[in-house]
C-alpha cells in the first residue's frame, strides 16, 4: 500500500511539473543561441535543434567587423542568408546579436579602420575574463582569458557604431525577431584591498554607462517593428546593493522610457551575485515590455543555491517564468548539456 501511494504521488508530481513546464512553454519563446557563425553559416545549417518545433528560431552573433569590413562598406549578406534559411524551416526567425566585444586575446571585433585611424584612440581596450561565471574553473590561466571592448565612450567610435545600427534597421527592421548588442559587463581595472578600483587612463565608468544609454536610444530608433533589446548584467564601479551609483537603475529606467526589451547573459537561478545586480531589476521590469535571457556556456554546470545541485532545465524554466517573467530564452549549444538535457527536458510543442 505504501508503494502504491508513493507511485501515485510520483505520478501526480510528474504531471504537475509537466503542466507547469507547458505553461512556461506557452508564454516563452525558445531560441537557439549561436555564439559565433562559421563560414557559410555551416554550424547553423547542421544544427539539428533548429528542426525541432520547440524552437522558434536562432539568435546569431554577427561581429561589427564582419558587418562593416571597411568604412561605410556594409556586408549584410550573412544575415540575409540566415533569414532565408530560417524561413525555409517553417518560417522560423532570426534574432541578431551584434558583437562589439570579444573574449579572446587574439580577437578584436571592430573593423580595421577603427583600430588604425588615430581619431578612434586605438578603438578598443583590453579586458579580463578571469572572474566571469561561465569560465571553466579547470582551465589554466593563460593569455586567452583576455578580450577586447570597443571604446564606446569615445565619441568617434560610438558614432560609427550607431551608423551601423541605423543601417541595420533600414535593412532588417520587421524582418528579424529582435536585435541586441553584447552585454554591459566590462571587466577592466585593478581592484584594491579597500574595494575601490583603479581604472586605466581615459576610462570613466560614468562615461561608459552614458555610452550604453546613447546606443540604446539609437537602437530603439532604428528598430521599431522588431524588438530592440539591451543586455544588462554588470557595470563597472558599481556592486549592488552595497555600492549603488545609480548606473544599473538608470539604464533600466532608460530602457523602460524607450520601451525597449531588456535581456542579458547567464541565466542561473538564484545565483547570489546576479540576484543582487540585475535579476531584481528584471523581476520588477513591466510585464508589457519584452524580457529575455540567454543560457550561456557553463550555466548548466553551475550549482543552484536552492537545490545545492547542478542547474537543470526545469530549474531554469521555473525561475525564468516564476521569478523573471521572461518572454524569450536563448539556449546556447553547449555540449553535452544541449543534447543531453535541453533537447530532452524542454516541454514538447503543442502540449
Amino acid at each position: 500500500m505504501i508503494r502504491t501511494y508513493l507511485n501515485k504521488t510520483v505520478q501526480l508530481l510528474t504531471a504537475a511539473l509537466l503542466i507547469g513546464l507547458t505553461q512556461v512553454k506557452a508564454q516563452q519563446k525558445n531560441y537557439i543561441y549561436f555564439n559565433h557563425r562559421d563560414p557559410g553559416g555551416k554550424n547553423i545549417r547542421i544544427e539539428k535543434g533548429l528542426h525541432d518545433p520547440r524552437f522558434t528560431g536562432a539568435q546569431i552573433v554577427y561581429t561589427w567587423r564582419s558587418l562593416e569590413p571597411s568604412k561605410d562598406q556594409y556586408d549584410f549578406s550573412m544575415i540575409k542568408e540566415d533569414i532565408a534559411y530560417l524561413k525555409s524551416l517553417g518560417g522560423k526567425k532570426v534574432w541578431i546579436q551584434i558583437q562589439e566585444k570579444s573574449f579572446a586575446a587574439h580577437v578584436k571585433n571592430v573593423p580595421n579602420y577603427i583600430l588604425e585611424d588615430a581619431v578612434y584612440e586605438g578603438g578598443v581596450i583590453k579586458q579580463s575574463m578571469l572572474s566571469a561565471p561561465e569560465r571553466d574553473p579547470n582551465k589554466p590561466v593563460t593569455d586567452d582569458e583576455y578580450g577586447w571592448s570597443a571604446k564606446m565612450w569615445c565619441t568617434p567610435v560610438r558614432d560609427r557604431f550607431q551608423k551601423l545600427l541605423m543601417a541595420l534597421g533600414a535593412e532588417f527592421d520587421g524582418q528579424v525577431e529582435g536585435i541586441n548588442f553584447s552585454e554591459s559587463s566590462i571587466d577592466i581595472g585593478t581592484e584594491n584591498k579597500d574595494g575601490s578600483t583603479d581604472f586605466p587612463a581615459g576610462f570613466n565608468p560614468g562615461d561608459y554607462v552614458s555610452a550604453i544609454e546613447s546606443n540604446m536610444t539609437v537602437l530603439s530608433q532604428a528598430f521599431k517593428k522588431s524588438t530592440a533589446m539591451v543586455y544588462l548584467n554588470f557595470l563597472p564601479d558599481e556592486w549592488l546593493p552595497w555600492d549603488d551609483k545609480g548606473y544599473m537603475r538608470g539604464l533600466f529606467a532608460a530602457a523602460q522610457r524607450l520601451k525597449m526589451g531588456v535581456g542579458g547573459p547567464d541565466l542561473m537561478p538564484y545565483r547570489k551575485s546576479h540576484m543582487n545586480q540585475t535579476y531584481g531589476f528584471f523581476k520588477e521590469y513591466p510585464d508589457h515590455l519584452v524580457k529575455g535571457m540567454a543560457v550561456q556556456d557553463g550555466n548548466l554546470r553551475q550549482i543552484n543555491p536552492r537545490t545545492k545541485k547542478k542547474n537543470t532545465v526545469p530549474d531554469i524554466l521555473t525561475f525564468a517564468h516564476d521569478y523573471l517573467g521572461l518572454d524569450y530564452i536563448f539556449w546556447v549549444v553547449d555540449q553535452p548539456y544541449f543534447d543531453q538535457e535541453v533537447l530532452r527536458d524542454l516541454p514538447n510543442a503543442g502540449l
